[in-house]
């Protein structure tokens, strides 16, 4: 199922991952200062490969976890900007989200629209909670969350602040940040889970 935020002229859209999304999103993933804060390095091909092939499919190896993998879509090509994924435990615990966009396209509010998407297909999916880990000198991301309606609470994991918010319908009640471009970094940041982390299990170790 693909996503579309229609607010802006260059719209921006949700699709599920593939495999043959690696090459592409290696391109995305490039940049070190994507990792400043979330520790790790630019995936080659071939991890992404590896990683994507276990996201894919859709759920943990014991089924106690349900995986969304997006790609983050721009314009009328379709190009790959970033992604967002969310971690849905069994049994009615909070759902855990994470969100990344490439270094060059930073700066236009591109992942603020890209999370609340994301949470608009949460709240069709009937989660009702929603968490993210964010590193506490990120403020970039914690922009974001804010603008979630996400609050810092006092669990720390592995030194990243957790931020929580409860969702319901309608899903608009979600903020959309408007189109204009914004000071790099204000809207667009990797956050939550650390990309491709294992927090909660979509992929590679940490």
């Amino acid at each position: 199922m693909r996503h579309r935020d229609e607010t802006c002229a260059e719209p921006l859209s949700l699709r599920a991952l593939r495999v043959d999304d690696s090459a592409a999103m290696a391109v995305v993933l490039a940049d070190a200062s994507l990792y400043r804060f979330t520790g790790g390095e630019p995936p080659s091909v071939a991890d992404l490969e590896r990683r994507y092939a276990v996201q894919t499919r859709g759920h943990s190896a014991d089924r106690t976890e349900t995986w969304i993998n997006s790609i983050v879509v721009l314009g009328a090509r379709q190009e790959p900007i970033g992604y967002v994924q969310a971690t849905i435990p069994e049994g009615g615990a909070p759902a855990e989200i994470a969100w990344v966009i490439g270094v060059p396209w930073q700066g236009r509010g591109y992942a603020a629209r890209a999370a609340a998407l994301l949470v608009e297909a949460l709240v069709r999916r009937r989660v009702d909670r929603i968490i993210a880990h964010i590193h506490p000198e990120h403020a970039a991301s914690q922009r974001i969350a804010t603008r979630l309606g996400m609050l810092p609470t006092s669990t720390v994991v592995d030194g990243e602040i957790r931020w929580e918010v409860a969702i319901a319908a309608p899903a608009t009640a979600v903020s959309l940040p408007d189109c204009a471009p914004t000071a790099s970094g204000i809207f667009d940041a990797d956050a939550g889970t650390r990309p491709g982390s294992t927090r909660p299990g979509q992929g590679a170790p940490r």
